[in-house]
């Protein structure tokens, strides 16, 4: 047994080591695509969101007006709604993105939004191309224009986890881009060049971004089998009722290979009512009617089980008026210009539900099964890492007086970058035997913020246990590590011992729910048993022992009778009359020999020590709470716990051990 100066000793060669750790990235988290749903990290999940711009800053103005405190405002409000994805219309040269070359700053921007966006919980819909009408043909130097516009936004958000889509072109099928037509199977000609362009600018996305699918925002549900052979997503656009027979269609038009669907936009005006639209007075540009648009659409996505749907859009960008002349396409929001929510954003809030994305500025969750295990030359914590995406390391932090508050309390033990979900230890060295170190485990993401502590203590180094008894009575004392050897219920007690098998200890609980073989960690004060009006052995008074975790029921220390108790150490800890050799109660031992006596349930073993108790009786005793079973002349083996015992009149322990159960007694 390794004395406490030689312990000292090896803690300072110990303590100049250093230990190195790997930076390993933290995994990204994509959404992806299974079947026809969406999924993240392995789940179906559900989009439901807005077409955003900020209110007071509507289409070009929003880039050439960049107003980040409306932004941040605005944001909150859609994360508090509970929508999780917007969708963000890019020019291609309206706005200052300048065409072919967009410029530094508008690419910040839409990085900055997307981010901001992601940080609330909302992943991002990024549309292309928004207002070009041109459809260039392959070769040209104006798809060359294209291809150059298309690679300097998706090089720059591919790795963007809080992307989840690109959507190449907004309404391709729209009047503006084919001559006039209401739908573009009336311009053959016009939609087949669309048709080729859309293509190309998808499969260019892909060739560039393997992590997020490619889509093209169609106007009309039934153009959408005209696309759906090279998009990822099947999406359109609703502002018709029959929205169940638009979703039938285009899943028919999938045939045997289903993909999500997504209704990208829908939607209905609040005002004017009337509005002089195209020289007709429109009367159902009402709240009440946006209300029952939304009721039908909602219904339908959930009966149809679609992956997603985004309405039209976010904020009303003026205040109502009577003027039936003023367009209607400044009143399709959630909120009126005021910020105050309409009926029919009450509904979406509240129907087709969906969950927040977690974000990279939001802390992981904590470590799990955290355990300290003392050592010969310190402590050894283990840890299971939290399996969250945005987990990167953990820091543990160290006190003697309490537990570390937060990441920057107490002194730093390790900063351990690791991958989610891994398994981590560390071995804490140049500590001091018997001084009780609590831990706190902080896990933390790629921005450093820290989770909830995971938390606990240990009082480390070989023989710990040992200078543990030698403190005064009613002492605080607080250990970890130490293994369960018995359960004496009847008694009030457990007993305790080091896994090295130098030192045990009598621990008073009345009910523990313990056995043989648990590793617990346990506070309470140290004291004296007293039998007889005398020292019989130390114990502590437990005020928590809890189970920290489990090995095999320990082997018990074989010695002979003579051996039996040991010598006393210091002031504080007693052994037995004539005790030689180390102290040994409280532990689990073994001994050996012939039965001399018994009286009741006691019975006497002698391997020829001849050590002596009282009225001339020879051997040690064994004491038990049952019928042992042996009779005097047998040969037997004894596993039990060397306790005191002090008979009236003595002034030291006689030599005594207590088995647990008739399993602990072989007869040969």
């Amino acid at each position: 047994m390794m004395n406490t100066a030689g312990f000292l000793r090896m803690i300072t060669v110990c303590g100049v080591l250093a230990c190195a750790a790997v930076t390993q990235s933290a995994a990204s988290d994509f959404v992806r695509i299974q079947g026809d749903q969406f999924v993240f990290r392995g789940q179906v999940v559900k989009f439901k969101g807005t077409n955003y711009y900020p209110r007071d800053h509507m289409w070009a103005d929003m880039w050439n007006s960049w107003d980040w405190q409306e932004m941040t405002r605005e944001v909150a409000m859609i994360r508090d709604l509970g929508l999780n994805c917007v969708r963000i219309l890019v020019p291609y040269s309206h706005g200052g993105w300048g065409g072919a070359n967009p410029p530094a700053d508008r690419l910040q921007k839409l990085e900055d939004l997307v981010n901001l966006l992601g940080d609330n919980g909302i992943r991002s819909c990024i549309t292309l191309f928004d207002w070009e009408t041109s459809f260039p043909a392959a070769g040209t130097t104006k798809e060359r224009d294209h291809l150059s516009y298309l690679s300097a936004i998706v090089n720059r958000l591919k790795n963007n986890e809080y992307v989840f889509m690109w959507d190449v072109k907004n309404e391709p099928d729209h009047p503006a881009n084919i001559g006039g037509y209401d739908n573009w199977d009336s311009n053959p000609a016009a939609r087949d060049k669309i048709i080729s362009w859309l293509n190309r600018m998808c499969n260019a996305v892909r060739a560039i971004d393997s992590n997020h699918p490619v889509s093209v925002g169609i106007r009309w549900w039934e153009n959408v089998q005209d696309v759906i052979g090279f998009v990822d997503i099947a999406v359109f656009h609703s502002y018709w009722p029959n929205v169940v027979q638009q979703i039938s269609d285009i899943r028919s038009y999938m045939g045997a290979n289903p993909k999500p669907i997504l209704c990208q936009e829908f939607g209905w005006p609040t005002n004017p009512t009337p509005c002089n639209r195209d020289g007709q007075l429109i009367w159902s540009y009402t709240e009440a009617e946006q209300l029952n648009v939304y009721t039908n659409h909602l219904t339908a996505f959930a009966s149809q089980g679609i992956a997603g749907c985004l309405q039209w859009m976010t904020f009303d960008a003026r205040m109502y008026t009577p003027d039936p002349n003023v367009s209607f396409e400044n009143y399709f929001g959630l909120w009126r210009y005021d910020y105050t929510l309409k009926p029919a954003g009450a509904y979406y809030r509240d129907n087709f539900p969906v969950s927040l994305f977690p974000s990279r500025s939001e802390p992981p969750g904590p470590v799990t099964q955290f355990v300290a295990q003392p050592t010969d030359s310190g402590v050894r914590l283990s840890w299971v890492n939290p399996s969250d995406a945005n987990f990167a390391g953990t820091v543990i932090r160290v006190s003697t007086s309490g537990y570390p508050a937060d990441a920057e309390s107490g002194e730093l033990v390790c900063d351990r970058p690791a991958q989610p979900g891994s398994q981590d230890s560390f071995v804490h060295l140049g500590v001091t035997p018997c001084t009780t170190y609590f831990y706190a485990a902080f896990a933390y993401n790629q921005n450093r913020r820290f989770s909830q502590p995971a938390k606990t203590s240990a009082t480390p180094g070989q023989g710990c246990l040992a200078a543990i008894k030698q403190l005064p009575d009613n002492t605080w004392v607080a250990y970890s590590g130490a293994i369960v050897t018995a359960v004496f219920t009847a008694d009030g007690c457990v007993y305790v011992q080091t896994p090295d098998r130098c030192c045990g200890i009598r621990v008073v609980v009345p009910s523990s729910g313990l056995a043989p073989g648990d590793i617990v960690e346990l506070t309470g004060y140290i004291g004296t048993r007293w039998l007889s009006g005398q020292r019989s052995e130390r114990h502590i008074t437990a005020q928590t022992i809890n189970k920290i975790g489990c090995a095999s029921p320990p082997e018990p220390l074989c010695m002979s009778g003579k051996s039996v108790g040991g010598g006393p150490v210091g002031l504080w800890v007693p052994g037995v009359v004539d005790g030689i050799g180390p102290n040994n109660v409280g532990l689990l031992v073994k001994v050996c020999g012939r039965v001399t006596c018994r009286v009741g349930n006691y019975f006497w073993v002698d391997d020829g020590s001849g050590v002596t108790d009282v009225l001339g009786r020879t051997g040690v005793m064994v004491r038990c709470l049952f019928d042992p079973q042996v009779s005097v002349g047998d040969v037997v083996s004894c596993v039990g716990i060397v306790e005191g015992s002090i008979p009236t009149g003595w002034t030291s322990n006689r030599r005594c051990i207590h088995p647990r159960s008739i399993e602990d007694i072989t007869k040969y």
